[in-house]
């Protein structure tokens, strides 16, 4: 976590990074700052609360958004990281947000031996730190005490209030983030993102979020417009769904593709099904797929179904009503049930499986629903889901 004070004439509010894009604009807001696309680019902070490391950044003008970037990646360092970073900092030459960015991509730069009783556990912390990982149980092995001998016959290691230190002044850190785009970073478990692509600049854009993370990141690599970039998905947690969504992000854009998700609630959602009730009804429209995900609850989808017996099996096993005696399983006729089940509920097979709707009133209401946003809104005003 970063916690500052941002301050406009005399107004001051306190800031706690990581912190969505709105409430970021409600911040700005409060103190009368500009709060549009550009606006956080170049915030005054008159206080730093912490981390202490980073009171070198107070009384400065600030990017809050190369801020609220490196408190995500920082959240997500275990103890160890975080002090390597927190080390790190006061060994830059240049403290600034893009060189603190950077430092979270070369930690590896930084070793930290919390146990230095010998040189063979400083030998092995330095190449665990530096190569990621070492065999297991091979703590006696001769290599690592020469390795810490080494490092500390060369001047390498100082102590630290956290640890030794393990470090070369004369490595240079590697540049990730070169001030223009974010480099891609999955920090949160969202159903699904985007790669938006512009030329040489590339930035990720995890879904759902709020409309204005979506318009930074098309400034950044330099587009007005989503149509002016190359789309492509970045991560999926969908399955199948992913082609209904990246259809909607070719037909309609990734705003309208965006707003779609923030109305499909994904707890517990069966991404699958959604993807299979979809196909069913013939949904095409961000309103009309968000409309099929409400009434979700009504359709049954039997994954891996192939045939009738595979659809019958599946009712007799999961449904109260259709529940069969194991006396009398090899004399029923599951092929002809299936049958049955697919002519009352009007199914089909889709990839993925066989899928129906078993409340047919409802899914006329539906299906109504759908043709009444279609004739109403040609463009579908995502406004009315």
């Amino acid at each position: 976590m970063i916690s500052i004070q941002i301050k406009n004439g005399e107004l001051t509010a306190d800031v706690e990074f990581p912190i969505t894009e709105n409430e970021l604009r409600g911040s700005l807001n409060e103190i009368n700052a500009p709060s549009g696309i550009s606006a956080s680019r170049s915030v005054f902070v008159s206080e730093v609360y912490c981390p202490k490391e980073l009171e070198m950044l107070k009384d400065r003008f600030l990017n809050l958004d190369e801020l609220n970037y490196l408190a995500l990646r920082m959240e997500s360092f275990n103890r160890l990281e975080a002090d390597q970073f927190l080390i790190g900092v006061s060994k830059l030459k240049d403290p600034t947000e893009k060189s603190f960015i950077n430092l979270t991509f070369n930690l590896d730069k930084f070793t930290l031996c919390r146990d230095v009783s010998d040189y063979g556990r400083i030998g092995r912390a330095y190449v665990l730190n530096t190569e990621g990982s070492v065999p297991t149980g091979d703590e006696a092995d001769p290599k690592y005490a020469a390795i810490g001998k080494d490092l500390v016959d060369r001047g390498l290691t100082q102590m630290t209030e956290r640890g030794l230190l393990v470090y070369d002044p004369a490595v240079e850190l590697t540049e990730v983030y070169d001030g223009r785009c974010f480099p891609p970073y999955y920090y949160e478990d969202s159903p699904l993102a985007v790669l938006v692509k512009r030329d040489d600049r590339e930035e990720l854009v995890q879904l759902p979020t709020d409309d204005i993370a979506i318009e930074k990141a098309l400034a950044r690599v330099g587009a007005l417009l989503d149509s002016d970039c190359e789309i492509t998905l970045g991560s999926d947690n969908t399955g199948a769904f992913s082609r209904c969504f990246m259809r909607v992000v070719r037909d309609e854009g990734l705003y309208c593709a965006n707003v779609m998700m923030q109305a499909i609630d994904p707890d517990y959602l069966d991404w699958d099904k959604l993807a299979a009730a979809v196909a069913l009804t013939g949904a095409h429209k961000a309103a009309d797929i968000a409309a099929v995900s409400a009434e979700l609850d009504d359709f049954v989808f039997v994954p891996h179904a192939v045939n009738e017996e595979d659809i019958g099996s599946y009712f007799v096993n999961n449904f109260a009503e259709y529940d069969l005696h194991e006396d009398m399983e090899e004399f029923f006729d599951f092929e002809a049930f299936g049958k049955h089940i697919v002519d009352k509920y009007d199914g089909r097979f889709v990839d993925g499986g066989f899928v129906c709707c078993t409340r047919p009133y409802s899914f006329e209401k539906l299906l109504e629903r759908i043709d009444v946003e279609d004739a109403e809104d040609e463009g579908m005003n995502m406004g009315g889901i």
